[in-house]
């Protein structure tokens, strides 16, 4: 099931987040990403569903479209989603000055954090996703 979305966020880039010409470090990319795909999370209330200990981070993908600067707010969006069995994919992307800098995706597994085993993500968190589509 893929699911179209409405989220995003604001990040106000610091200074400690650039290289040497200025850039937001990659690194920082990818945690903004993260830290965008935990929002879009609590935003569908899935919190009292499963927890943030009920997911491992499979794979990640960035593709970087342009330089992101220090100095300008970066908005952060999560377009849409999709959901296996067990596991959750998550599309992102990030803006800057009405440039897209950067397109990923993010493939997380639902775990049972006591067994470390793959679970089926429970229907009311299926739910909650389809609910919350653009």
């Amino acid at each position: 099931m893929v699911t179209t979305h409405a989220y995003s966020q604001i990040i106000q880039p610091r200074f400690y987040e650039t290289d040497a010409q200025g850039h937001i470090n990659n690194v920082t990319i990818a945690g903004w990403f993260e830290v965008t795909r935990m929002g879009w999370m609590a935003s569908l209330g899935a919190e009292h569903v499963v927890g943030p200990r009920n997911w491992i981070l499979a794979s990640v993908q960035i593709d970087y479209l342009a330089e992101t600067f220090f100095g300008s707010e970066v908005e952060l969006k999560v377009p849409e989603s999709s959901v296996g069995n067990s596991s959750l994919t998550v599309q992102g992307e990030m803006w800057q000055n009405a440039t897209q800098t950067m397109r990923g995706k993010a493939v997380l597994v639902h775990m049972d954090p006591e067994t470390k085993q793959t679970q089926r993500i429970p229907e009311e968190l299926r739910e909650l996703i389809r609910s919350h589509g653009a």
